[in-house]
């Protein structure tokens, strides 16, 4: 097998300290719309409580208690989007494109759930950036490690990374074997993960040339420092296999568990024990990308510096980098 990463090699030590700043000023999406009634639902950013509920003009979205002044508040992609930060910058244009979802119609209930991480976002959000990951983490739903060809590369904005994880010939997996069907025993995969570092929000997509895929959306909203709400959509229109369509999103909490459980022992190593220096190797460069970005935002926002940069949103078509079709 050959592996290569389109980066810098990745040995130095970047300071990192998971938790410890709350970046705001950004559209998090707080609540699956089915989940949103009369009566409000209470959500939580950074520690911050939130109301949503059902209004006579649609949603309405307030902080500490539903008769409190109102905060901005969208209801797209089949979430209820809440600005957390100053209400006079918030601005529709910051919203993320998610072209793989409907804007104004939601997806049936068997596309979409809820999971929770018992850490902070940002190691969520490393372990995504982290795609090698899938091989020994996912290695049921993905197959094994061995393949003729492995090449990771990724980019990135002031707001975003993305990482691109391309291979040839790896071994079907034996959830695609056993429970889909498929019967090609070698495959080759393109994998995509694009991740908004203030919100946490990403989108995750896998093509497989002798099977069917479908992308999909997780919210990674940061409740608190020690527990992120992972609500998860699927974009069933990119898929042509009803049956695939409903035995996939089926596999959303059995990733989720394999995922807690790597994750949860990570979260008191840096809450707890912090200033230790962590090991990294090349194929971490993402991982260390998204460490430099975020840090950056943390200075900026510590010294007052709430706005976007004129990258995001980027001209690249996000529907193109993922190879979706737009809905």
């Amino acid at each position: 097998m050959t592996m290569t990463v389109d980066a810098p090699t990745a040995t130095r030590q970047i300071p990192w300290s998971p938790g410890s700043f709350a970046l705001s000023h950004a559209w998090f999406p707080l609540a699956h719309l089915a989940e949103v009634g009369a009566n409000p639902v209470r959500r939580m950013v950074h520690s911050q409580p939130y109301f949503i509920g059902r209004t006579a003009d649609g949603i309405g979205a307030s902080r500490d208690e539903p008769a409190r002044p109102a905060v901005p508040v969208i209801a797209r992609y089949g979430f209820a989007w809440i600005w957390h930060g100053d209400p006079s910058a918030a601005d529709d244009a910051y919203m993320p494109d998610i072209p793989f979802l409907p804007r104004d119609r939601l997806q049936p209930d068997y596309a979409r759930d809820t999971n929770f991480f018992h850490c902070t976002y940002e190691l969520v959000l490393e372990n995504i950036l982290d795609l090698t990951h899938i091989d020994f983490v996912h290695r049921n739903f993905s197959g094994p490690e061995d393949s003729d060809e492995d090449s990771v590369r990724f980019e990135s904005t002031s707001e975003t990374v993305t990482m691109i994880r391309t291979i040839r010939n790896k071994q079907t997996s034996d959830y695609q074997r056993d429970v889909l069907g498929i019967t090609d025993p070698f495959q080759d995969q393109h994998v995509f993960t694009h991740v908004f570092i203030r919100s946490g929000v990403c989108f995750l997509h896998s093509h497989y040339s002798s099977a069917p895929s479908m992308p999909l959306m997780q919210t990674n909203t940061p409740e608190s420092r020690f527990m992120t709400r992972a609500s998860v959509v699927f974009g069933i229109q990119q898929c042509d296999s009803p049956a695939y369509r409903r035995a996939w999103p089926r596999t959303g909490p059995m990733v989720a568990a394999q995922d807690e459980a790597m994750l949860d022992p990570q979260n008191p190593r840096y809450l707890l024990e912090p200033g230790k220096a962590d090991f990294s190797t090349r194929f971490d460069a993402a991982g260390l990308h998204f460490r430099t970005r975020y840090n950056a935002l943390v200075e900026r926002q510590k010294a007052g510096d709430f706005g976007y940069r004129s990258d995001y949103p980027d001209g690249n078509d996000v529907g193109e980098v993922l190879k979706v079709k737009r809905v």
